[in-house]
């Protein structure tokens, strides 16, 4: 019999959180308990309860939604979810889409606790007024200022079958920037820094324009990143800003599908990321183009040279590489055929979306239930960090232990409760500093960042980060042979992201 009595989807919501809350709290409870006792196999017991608990109301809760849908009418989750609408364009966006894209917003849509923060965020939020703001903080640009940039919006508009006009804006800048604002009912708003605008070709800005036009079509504003951060602070878990980051990154590859759409010139795309990546935009580089798009197909060589710091191109978003290979990718495809009758796809969807789910997965958070040869270490370490980055500022409560119950299986985590009551914080450095040191050996540059990158993001999963947290960072970084500079570009990007 279902746990669930609900009828509604709003009181669904305010049932399951309630048993989530009532799962949480006897958990806590048996924890301090447990360790009160030094009882390790109770601890891993309610670590296991807890678990086992919050997965089988996980499969109910996703039930009862369907079943509330289905009374409703509404369609169930079909093998291919068909989840976005022609409401702005009528360009079929559920084919367009990258599949880890909308993969995570499913996930997002059935996670009570990310619906329930931007339920918060509506309610304590008017609405952006994006063009007001515009109008005060940059130029718009007419068709007369810039005709060449209403001609490439015309373009896209026409291309992915847009539904409403297109408004630009610029501000003074040199720096290589363009960003899309909430769109109106009729119209989308792009603004770009003067630098692109004046140093782009018109194939450049057309990749550009139909990447930031690809923001809105897929609703990429319906998860403000930072503001759920910051509104769910004390109710999120560290790994809920770990999927939120992960998603920001999988989104700009569905971006960038649009910016090929409008663009359709892959080479032109290659000179985009090569500009935005170098600064460099003049003539004399221009010979070198072709062996750097080159460069970035034989991914999995660029990654396993041992001469290769793939920090050098790590963010929050996807780093060149992987955008260049992803959309490469896209570009040989039936699914690119679909929109564009000029090529004859090579590789079908299904391949394309595999090995881009591949190639993607290098900058995933780490797998942490995987039973790898290395998982028990890197799990360890990833509970020794985030404590001692917790503990930065002298206090460890029970929000924080629960956090970190949440990135590592019930087996690492009574282990490590047991570590931290029976050690001192220098003994806990020195273990730390072994297992940095087991690790190092065997782990890829790309994994030491990934748990370097995660760490970073759950310091500053609240919005905040103190000047201990980072030095912890630093010398997690040291101790893995990554150069501090790594994290400081993390965080960085973490709070640029809206």
């Amino acid at each position: 019999m279902s746990t669930y009595t609900s009828q509604t989807l709003s009181d669904l919501e305010k049932e399951h959180q309630a048993a989530i809350n009532t799962a949480q709290e006897k958990m806590l409870t048996e924890l301090n308990d447990a360790q009160a006792s030094g009882n390790l196999e109770k601890i891993q017991e309610a670590s296991v309860v807890f678990q086992n608990i919050t997965t089988e109301l996980a499969k109910e809760y996703t039930t009862k939604i369907e079943e509330i849908n289905a009374l409703n009418h509404k369609a169930t989750v079909a093998d291919e979810p068909q989840i976005y609408t022609t409401k702005r364009a009528d360009v079929d966006l559920n084919l367009l889409v990258y599949d880890g894209d909308r993969d995570y917003v499913i996930a997002f849509q059935q996670d009570e606790l990310i619906q329930g923060t931007l339920e918060k965020i509506n309610k304590n939020s008017g609405k952006f007024k994006s063009r007001k703001h515009l109008l005060k903080s940059s130029l718009r640009l007419t068709k007369t200022l810039a005709p060449m940039l209403h001609e490439i919006g015309e373009h896209c508009k026409s291309t992915l079958k847009l539904k409403a006009d297109i408004e630009f804006f610029v501000y003074q800048s040199d720096m290589f920037n363009a960003s899309c604002y909430p769109p109106d009912e009729n119209k989308l708003y792009i603004i770009l820094s003067s630098g692109i605008l004046e140093r782009f070709s018109k194939d450049e800005l057309t990749f550009v324009v139909g990447h930031e036009i690809g923001h809105v079509l897929f609703e990429h504003f319906d998860y403000p990143v930072r503001q759920i951060l910051d509104a769910g602070e004390n109710e999120l878990a560290p790994i809920h800003a770990m999927k939120l980051y992960a998603w920001n990154r999988n989104a700009e590859i569905s971006a960038d599908r649009a910016g090929l759409l409008c663009c359709q010139n892959f080479e032109a795309v290659g000179r985009t990321f090569f500009k935005l990546s170098s600064g460099v935009t003049t003539d004399s580089l221009d010979f070198q183009l072709n062996s750097y798009i080159e460069q970035f197909v034989d991914l999995e060589e660029v990654l396993n040279d041992a001469n290769h710091d793939p920090s050098d191109w790590y963010s929050s978003h996807p780093f060149s590489p992987l955008r260049i290979k992803a959309l490469e990718l896209f570009n040989k495809s039936e699914t690119y055929a679909a929109f564009n009758d000029t090529i004859t796809g090579e590789i079908t969807e299904e391949a394309m979306e595999v090995e881009i789910k591949r190639i993607m997965s290098l900058m995933e958070p780490e797998n942490l239930d995987e039973e790898g040869e290395h998982s028990e270490k890197i799990q360890r370490l990833m509970f020794l960090g985030g404590y001692l980055i917790s503990n930065a500022d002298g206090v460890v409560d029970d929000s924080e232990i629960q956090a970190l119950s949440s990135i590592v299986a019930p087996k690492v985590f009574a282990n490590c409760m047991m570590t931290i009551k029976g050690l001192t914080e220098d003994e806990m450095i020195s273990e730390v500093q072994q297992l940095t040191h087991d690790l190092h050996i065997v782990l890829s540059v790309m994994q030491k960042l990934n748990i370097l990158r995660d760490l970073s993001i759950i310091s500053y999963a609240d919005g905040h980060i103190d000047d201990s947290e980072v030095n912890v960072l630093y010398n997690l970084a040291r101790l893995l042979y990554i150069n501090t500079d790594f994290i400081d570009r993390v965080i960085s990007d973490a709070q640029g992201i809206e």
